[in-house]
């Protein structure tokens, strides 16, 4: 029998359809469904009870995840066989070395209207085992089986069948589920259970979370009975939902208890709607249905209770409570670790739960630049109207100037404040080499770019000595200024503390004006409360689900440590990083050409190094702009072959103590045939070609060698010029005033035209976000590149070499004692050896 069959969810969508009935069904409604679960959507963010409705939703879950389902329906107009109590539980394992795995685990309990089906479907209990191996992304894929038990002779009784199930997210606005249920066809009291098609759509308008609609349609492979529907759900305000469905099933009349009758073919429509709550990491949500069959007789059939607890909390409808967050500041830092610091730090500033922010810092060790960010980024914490607090055991000039953006400076009795001001050392290898029959050979342009005098002069020249004074007054300025500024002192008062430095604890207690107290950790959670006046939880913000399935992204590219040809590397034991040319330029272009990236930020922390790295790294910057925002921020040290790279940029930012500039070439050899000669060694060079081993340690340049070397030099630094004129829209003339190889602080480079303006890391990805035109408000996703290692051979090296670098004494001993001398050496020219240099023109050993 055929006919138009009006579907009340494609009316809605102003459509409608037609399907082809066949044969009368024994059942309303396949036996095999479990219990009804309005509402609920095939795709789009899942929760346990995935496990019944779409197994592939399991491997999407965001945490562990729980949920319970009550259904409950009039026996005398229920037309399923829904009814019933189920109880769902999901998670998943893996990432990171491991594939992600969803699993999960559901137990119904059946009690479906016995005198409306036919055969009699029995009370069965149906187990739902869920697995999801295969999830990419925002896309899984996902079995079910399930097992039903009930009384011997029950029609479901021991009864498996299996259902195979899809969810995708395809960006913020979409999302599409399918399912195919009972696979095996199973017999159910002896009729066949047909295999049924169920597709689904969702959108979510506006991108977000505040309202969600779910369109889909089911269909039956031996009847084609099709059904349909609409999901909706909306966001009335943060953690409560209106949440309902309307939907439409073929029906067929019973006629008694036992069989089918000459089959009249009805069509049933459906409507629920009901509330949502969430109180975070538990939520609750109630539903009432009605239905009408035919359009005729409408009627109350029932209602739905659903509970849910979830590790990944659900927005509460009570907002956050307010809290104390606790950051820890200590060891080394990695570029990439403090830009998540600082943008910790920023989120923290707009976090309306943070009443304060508790700031330990323990062996903090990171560059000048670098704590210049962090002491912004808790300014900015405070001018949101949130305290800071520092808590210092025993801290150095650079924790302390940290430590005055805080509201309150607190110091442990044991430990006391290393104020001491500001010191680096360049090492001079001449007299050692002179002694050894070693001879170093340089050729640099120009008076500035004096980064061979470490191998060529036993003293700085006075060129380097003018440098070197002027960019420690520039620093030392910012710093006492900024100190200052944070403990209400005049800059002489602060450089008077300073030269009194170091202090104990005790000489501190006497000191209000350099710290506020001196406590023990014990004494702390006290001493805060009087401050703010309450007793505040120290806690991190819960784990949300996210607003959005996907967000806007951002690129943000690391050049840190010394630049070399070829691919990044790095030397774990010895700390050295070396970022690679190829390396950098495939990440740019990769960034470029990824779709899905709104805009690009170069993080800069590098003293330069191989000028042709430089250059090409430079080029595939150049060619970026215009195509995408591309931003750079500088951090502790830009400078030489790091300042090239910045020069493309569209706009650069850095701190006033970001060292940068030295636009300048140097290239050379060590000539060790004369050490050798003292140990006896004696060698022969076999050699086609007037200048074939011009490179060669055995032997100095001739003459002629070196003013070819000098005009290879010459070539790149004009080169580097042009480049820099090309990307600041200076002239050459102007950039060779400052440049020559010349020093500059970021807070002297802003006036002559190398920075645009100050600024860290977060100000950078702030200004893309405006560039590629994302709202302010809107956060974006960071993708860091270039990708580090994470496969398993990298971390049983990681792990190896950890354990070396921990336990060895020898290599304890290195640290310790030769850390100065290694980073006093040039690592790219180790590297690359005879490759012309764009370096800064001194190695930094700061105490």
């Amino acid at each position: 029998m055929k006919r138009a069959i009006p579907l009340v969810a494609v009316v809605m969508a102003g459509l409608c359809a037609q399907a082809t009935l066949a044969t009368a069904q024994p059942y309303a409604e396949e036996p095999t469904d479990g219990i009804e679960l309005p509402a609920v959507p095939l795709s789009g963010e899942h929760d346990a009870l995935s496990v019944a409705k779409n197994p592939a939703g399991v491997g999407l879950l965001r945490g562990a995840s729980f949920a319970a389902a009550v259904h409950a329906a009039d026996p005398d107009a229920a037309t399923t066989a829904g009814p019933g109590v189920g109880l769902y539980v999901g998670s998943s394992i893996g990432g990171g070395l491991l594939p992600n795995i969803g699993y999960g685990i559901g137990l119904e309990v059946l009690r479906p209207p016995e005198r409306r089906l036919a055969p009699d479907p029995g009370t069965p209990v149906r187990l739902t085992f869920a697995y999801a191996p295969l999830v990419v992304g925002g896309s899984a894929l996902g079995i079910a089986y399930h097992h039903f038990y009930d009384d011997e002779g029950s029609t479901l009784a021991g009864v498996d069948t299996w259902d195979v199930g899809l969810s995708t997210r395809i960006g913020a606005r979409f999302a599409v589920g399918a399912v195919v249920r009972d696979l095996t066809t199973p017999d159910a009291g002896g009729a066949p259970v047909q295999r049924r098609y169920e597709l689904e759509l969702t959108s979510r308008p506006l991108a977000t979370s505040a309202l969600q609609l779910s369109l889909g349609g089911r269909i039956g492979e031996v009847r084609a009975d099709l059904d349909g529907w609409l999901k909706w759900s909306w966001r009335v305000m943060r953690g409560l939902y209106f949440n309902g469905e309307l939907s439409t099933r073929a029906l067929f009349d019973l006629d008694g208890a036992a069989a089918p009758a000459a089959a009249t073919e009805r069509r049933e429509y459906v409507a629920t709607a009901g509330l949502e709550v969430s109180f975070g990491s538990v939520g609750a949500a109630a539903y009432a249905t009605g239905s009408s069959i035919n359009g005729d007789d409408p009627r109350f059939l029932g209602g739905t209770i659903i509970a849910r607890a979830s590790a990944v909390q659900v927005p509460s409808v009570f907002g956050h409570g307010n809290r104390i967050e606790r950051v820890v500041l200590s060891g080394e830092m990695s570029a990439r670790n403090l830009t998540g610091v600082i943008r910790k730090l920023d989120k923290l500033a707009r976090d309306p739960g943070v009443v304060a922010v508790f700031v330990q810092m323990e062996d903090l060790s990171v560059g000048w630049g670098s704590a210049q960010e962090i002491r912004g980024a808790l300014t900015n914490i405070r001018n949101a109207k949130k305290r800071v607090f520092a808590y210092m055991i025993s801290g150095s000039t650079r924790d302390y100037f940290i430590a005055t953006a805080a509201d309150k400076i607190y110091v442990d009795p044991a430990g006391g404040l290393w104020l001491s001001g500001l010191a680096g050392t360049s090492i001079y290898f001449k007299g050692l080499f002179d002694k050894l029959g070693v001879n170093a050979q340089f050729e640099k342009i120009a008076a500035f770019k004096t980064a061979p005098e470490m191998f060529t002069r036993t003293a700085p020249s006075e060129a380097a000595t003018l440098m070197r004074n002027r960019l420690y007054d520039s620093m030392y300025g910012s710093i006492v200024t900024a100190i200052a500024s944070g403990r209400g002192l005049s800059p002489d008062k602060v450089k008077a503390l300073i030269d009194g430095g170091p202090y104990t604890a005790g000489e501190l207690s006497r000191m209000p004006k350099v710290i506020d107290a001196i406590a023990t950790p014990d004494e702390l959670t006290d001493v805060v409360a009087r401050e703010l006046g309450a007793y505040y939880p120290v806690a991190s913000a819960p784990r949300e689900v996210p607003d959005r399935w996907s967000y806007p992204a951002i690129a943000v590219i690391y050049i840190d440590g010394d630049i070399v040809s070829g691919n990044s590397r790095q030397v774990p034991v010895l700390g050295r990083r070396f970022t690679g040319g190829k390396t950098i330029t495939e990440a740019i272009a990769a960034a470029r050409a990824n779709p899905a990236i709104d805009a690009i930020v170069i993080r800069i922390d590098s003293p330069g190094g191989s000028a042709l790295a430089s250059e090409l790294m430079y080029r595939e910057v150049l060619k970026t702009r215009g195509k995408k925002p591309i931003i750079c921020s500088m951090g502790d040290v830009a400078a030489s072959g790091g300042y090239f790279v910045a020069a493309g940029c569209d706009t650069i930012f850095a701190d006033p103590l970001t060292i940068t500039g030295s636009i300048g070439i140097f290239a050379g050899k060590v000539d060790v045939s004369g050490l050798l000669s003292k140990l006896g060694v004696s060698w022969k060079t076999f050699q086609r070609g007037k200048h074939a081993d011009m490179a060669s340690i055995f032997r100095p340049y001739t003459p002629e060698e070196r003013a070819i070397l000098q005009s290879k030099i010459r070539y790149f630094y004009n080169r580097f010029v042009a480049a820099v004129a090309k990307g600041r829209d200076m002239s050459a003339e102007a950039v060779n005033r400052v440049g020559e190889g010349r020093v500059w602080t970021g807070a002297d480079a802003r006036p002559i035209g190398l920075v645009d303006t100050f600024g860290g890391i977060d100000d950078a990805i702030a200004l893309a976000k405006r560039r590629a035109h994302i709202a302010a408000s809107l956060p974006v996703r960071i993708v860091s590149l270039p990708r580090e290692g994470s496969g398993l051979l990298s971390l049983i090296a990681g792990q190896i070499l950890g354990h070396a670098a921990s336990h060895a004494a020898a290599i304890d001993i290195a640290h310790s004692w030769l850390g100065p001398l290694l980073a006093a050496v040039p690592g790219s020219l180790v590297v690359d050896p005879g490759m012309l240099q764009a370096r800064l023109p001194f190695a930094m050993v700061w105490q």
